[in-house]
């Protein structure tokens, strides 16, 4: 029976009696590399055993973790009492016996605790081999158990012969409670955010649904159309939330690719052939939710605007049979200005004599500009060969959205 300690049996070089004096003799006269360098500098929980598996050194930082003291333990092989219920070998028997091929099958899952395991060569110069690391849960350590990471590295003579194995402990109990609450923290936010999702998704589809309803009891023209245009800017809603919060890192979206698939889902609504269309998009940039859901919005008025205004314009003119000129361009960029954006949307269609400006009544320019001040952007339009909107914004972050 191994016992529990009763008071340090150390020197206050931490050697003393913490050693197997002829064990370790005999080790040190054999080992390339200079062990008392090691045990007498190391503050770190540590025990070394020989080439039979025999503990030679234990030391207090050790006692202290384990609760038994090393009179009690130096001269054996029972490293493993300390840790399991039931006699296996610890990593440093694995190093002594060079199998270390069967590490994985000891290192796999215990007590319901997943051990993670890898492996690090070191220089061949300071006497040591290859070192093994895993960090793994010690229900038998302390009240509620002690999640360890370890580390065991052989010990080589002159020959370059493992003759013996060095392991040593560290205490990361709080760091995994953490990383364990934060992982927890992290799927309850993913929940609650798949939660509010659908419960936006399902708020549009309503008002989409009263809508089109009441729009059945409408018989004036211009009414009806107001109805129609609301019901569109609910399903562009609808759509952008849905493809935005798809994305796999809500924090970090990848602006270009977003507006890319936006304006082809836009083309493909109101039957425009994109390869008709030159569409140029630069967003090297990544937004969080928070920000690329009002940038999506603008973006979709402005380029639904534009669609609109050169489908006028190719039916004024009589074209049959074509949605849009072989060199009709669109070019949306976001740039990066300081500590702001700059959103940059141009089309060249035509423009008409009923095109919008800044302080139409609009629905689709109140939107943008109700959006761009969520952002704290300001908009400025630029009528000449073609239609140029300029949006300075700010990205908005989470903590000023709740």
């Amino acid at each position: 029976m191994l016992k529990k300690k009763s008071a340090p049996t150390n020197s206050n070089t931490g050697l003393g009696e913490n050693i197997d004096k002829a064990g370790l003799k005999t080790l040190l006269a054999k080992s390339r590399v200079n062990l008392n360098d090691i045990i007498s500098t190391s503050s770190a929980p540590q025990f070394i055993i020989n080439q039979d598996h025999k503990i030679v050194y234990w030391n207090r930082a050790l006692e202290e973790l384990s609760n038994i003291t090393a009179d009690n333990i130096l001269g054996t092989n029972k490293q493993w009492k300390v840790f399991y219920n039931t006699r296996r070998p610890c990593m440093a028997d694995f190093i002594v016996n060079g199998r270390l091929e069967d590490i994985p099958k000891w290192y796999g899952t215990e007590d319901g605790s997943k051990f993670m395991l890898k492996y690090q060569g070191t220089s061949e110069s300071k006497g040591l081999g290859n070192s093994c690391e895993a960090v793994a849960f010690f229900p038998r350590m302390g009240k509620k158990g002690k999640w360890l990471h370890f580390t065991a590295m052989a010990i080589k003579d002159f020959k370059g012969d493992v003759i013996g194995a060095v392991q040593s402990f560290e205490d990361v109990t709080k760091e995994i409670k953490l990383q364990k609450q934060l992982l927890e923290t992290l799927e309850e936010k993913e929940v609650l955010l798949k939660e509010i999702q659908h419960r936006i998704k399902s708020d549009l589809q309503i008002i989409r649904a009263m809508i089109h309803f009441q729009s059945y009891y409408i018989d004036h023209d211009p009414s009806l159309e107001l109805f129609k245009e609301i019901q569109n800017h609910v399903n562009s809603m609808t759509r952008i939330h849905d493809k935005l919060y798809r994305s796999k890192d809500l924090t970090n979206i990848n602006m270009e690719n977003f507006i890319k698939s936006l304006v082809i889902d836009l083309f493909r609504i109101h039957g425009v052939d994109n390869n008709r269309v030159n569409v140029g998009v630069n967003a090297k940039v990544m937004l969080n939710i928070n920000t690329a859901i009002p940038c999506g919005l603008m973006i979709n008025e402005l380029v639904t605007s534009s669609i609109r205004r050169n489908l006028q314009s190719t039916s004024s003119e009589d074209n049959e049979g074509e949605s849009f000129r072989e060199m009709d361009k669109i070019t949306i960029k976001i740039i990066p200005q300081g500590e702001s954006f700059l959103m940059t949307v141009y089309d060249n269609a035509p423009v008409l004599l009923e095109s919008f400006n800044l302080q139409d009544k609009t629905l689709s320019m109140w939107f943008v500009n109700k959006l761009a001040a969520q952002l704290g952007g300001l908009v400025d339009l630029k009528q000449d060969n073609g239609t140029l909107f300029n949006i300075t914004f700010r990205e908005m972050k989470f903590e000023e959205e709740f």
